[in-house]
């Protein structure tokens, strides 16, 4: 009796789960309205007359979440906004989001001081591989009403991509000053991942090359460029983001290895010779040497 009714009441919650997961990713709720908890990175585009908000969450190399907002600046009502949002292949392929409205671009029509906020979630374009960046474009007034300012600016998904091309290489070994083809070291690792990325600002124009020096280029670049580095913390840290750790017994000053995170507590990275290329445990014993979590992002403006 026990066992029947312990079998009906989990499928009870099972139907209550799928049926509530099944209505947010129809219906979203009102939440994201103030925004993302932890994007992985934000973007803002303007016109005189209209400003548009994005933040965004890569959830793979061609899988992204947007929360977008528009609002009208404009002195006078007279106008209205407009927000288009393209994602572009690495080899320049476009694909147009759809807004709740079934058009590849919103108006804002409310009139001055009106805004609108809206939440895409898991868009993946079918007919693009991966996503280099997001165009993000506004104008401020329809064709009509007479354009005089038409603004675009992009937002790059470095992280995932360089993550994803660092999977594809875990049949290959581990040997120190590894930088492939078949023999990586950590730092190897990472900087043939993010310069195999087509459009990134090549590590090797920065003498970058060991895990100290990538660390060195993270923080001493953070402020918002074509490629930048973003410090997060651990708490907050996404899969693709590099962690970089010191061995504080032969080298308590100095960063020896970086690692991709790869989520559920688990680090992506070449790590020896015997362990090679692949996930291990985030265990206690490298969480007291981390250093610092930093996340690879990048803007620019057409």
């Amino acid at each position: 009796m026990r066992t029947n009714q312990l079998k009906r009441g989990v499928a009870t919650l099972v139907m209550a789960m799928a049926t509530t997961l099944a209505g947010a990713a129809v219906v979203p709720t009102a939440s994201y309205a103030a925004g993302l908890s932890n994007p992985s990175g934000t973007l803002t585009v303007k016109c005189p007359g209209a400003h548009a908000f994005i933040q965004v969450d890569w959830l793979g190399p061609n899988e992204v979440t947007i929360r977008w907002r528009i609002r009208d600046t404009a002195a006078s009502g007279n106008v209205s906004p407009i927000l288009r949002i393209n994602a572009i292949a690495p080899g320049g392929s476009a694909a147009a989001m759809k807004f709740g409205n079934g058009k590849t671009y919103y108006v804002l029509t409310a009139g001055n001081g009106s805004q609108k906020v809206g939440l895409t979630r898991g868009w993946n374009p079918g007919n693009l591989g991966d996503i280099s960046h997001l165009k993000v474009t506004v104008k401020n007034g329809t064709t009509a009403q007479g354009v005089d300012c038409h603004q675009s600016r992009n937002i790059f998904n470095w992280s995932r991509l360089a993550y994803d091309t660092a999977l594809s290489k875990s049949d290959k070994g581990y040997r120190l000053g590894g930088m492939g083809p078949d023999y990586y070291d950590c730092s190897g690792l990472v900087l043939t991942s993010y310069n195999g990325i087509k459009h990134f600002p090549d590590f090797n124009t920065n003498n970058v090359r060991t895990a100290e020096q990538i660390y060195n280029w993270a923080r001493t670049h953070t402020s918002p460029a074509k490629a930048y580095a973003k410090r997060v913390s651990p708490s907050d840290v996404k899969v693709g983001d590099l962690l970089f750790y010191r061995d504080t017994v032969e080298s308590p000053r100095a960063v020896t290895h970086v690692a991709f995170w790869a989520g559920n507590n688990t680090l992506y990275d070449a790590l020896s010779p015997t362990a090679g290329i692949g996930y291990h445990a985030n265990t206690s014993w490298w969480s007291s040497k981390l250093v610092a979590v930093y996340r690879i992002l990048g803007v620019s403006t057409d």
